[in-house]
């Protein structure tokens, strides 16, 4: 979550992390509000998972360019990466809706945002669907180490759909997963398959947010669940 101008902005990892542990929400807004410092300390098993989704999203990236020649990919964060996170966020917000309209083939860190929320779909890719935009729209890609695909996961991509829907004016019909494993299996889902559980996890989250309560000191209490297996 980020506090920005007196307003919570929450990602898809926020949404994800509200929906696999009320403690972890509780603990991540009272960061994003100034009272709590986020943990600093290295964890060498989550630093390994994280350079092995940095590998593999990498890959599919070359995937991209490689194997599917003739592709356009834009890098979003090519050149605005070191910027500090609300300059690079506001930029990368623009040079995505430039890269849009432009009609590019696949924009790599996609990054949307709107009053409520902002992040970076891994990567958006062009289909010959008419939308706002022209005779074109794009559809949602995300990497992932599982070799299945987890709800989390699902629930991301839902997000940054719905967020791709306000900028073309057209919904995605599906929305894809690129899995790790030996494999390196590919899996498309049905946007409207899943749009009551994303709309559902949405409305509590927001109501969360806007519920008035105090986020510090914390309420809660941390309950052993599986997603603290990768939570720093």
């Amino acid at each position: 979550m980020q506090l920005i101008d007196g307003r919570l902005i929450y990602s898809a990892t926020d949404l994800v992390g509200f929906m696999e542990c009320s403690h972890l929400a509780d603990l991540n807004r009272a960061v994003a509000e100034g009272h709590l410092e986020p943990p600093r300390e290295k964890d060498a098993v989550l630093d390994r998972v994280e350079q092995r989704g940095i590998e593999h999203e990498q890959r599919f990236l070359e995937h991209l360019r490689e194997d599917r020649a003739g592709l356009q990919v834009v890098d979003i964060l090519d050149d605005i990466a070191h910027l500090p996170y609300r300059e690079r966020l506001q930029r990368g917000a623009v040079a995505t809706l430039a890269a849009m309209r432009a009609g590019a083939d696949v924009l790599y860190q996609a990054v949307l945002m709107d009053d409520r929320r902002q992040g970076y779909a891994d990567f958006l890719r062009r289909v010959e669907t008419p939308s706002n935009l022209g005779a074109w729209s794009y559809e949602v890609w995300d990497t992932k180490l599982a070799r299945h695909a987890k709800a989390s996961a699902v629930l991301q991509l839902c997000m940054y759909s719905e967020m791709v829907t306000a900028i073309q004016g057209t919904a995605p019909v599906k929305m894809h997963l690129a899995l790790g494993g030996v494999k390196g299996e590919e899996v498309s889902y049905r946007v409207t398959d899943f749009a009551a559980y994303y709309r559902s996890v949405v409305r509590a989250m927001e109501a969360y947010l806007d519920g008035g309560a105090p986020s510090f000191p914390v309420a809660s209490a941390p309950e052993p669940v599986e997603h603290c297996g990768i939570c720093r």
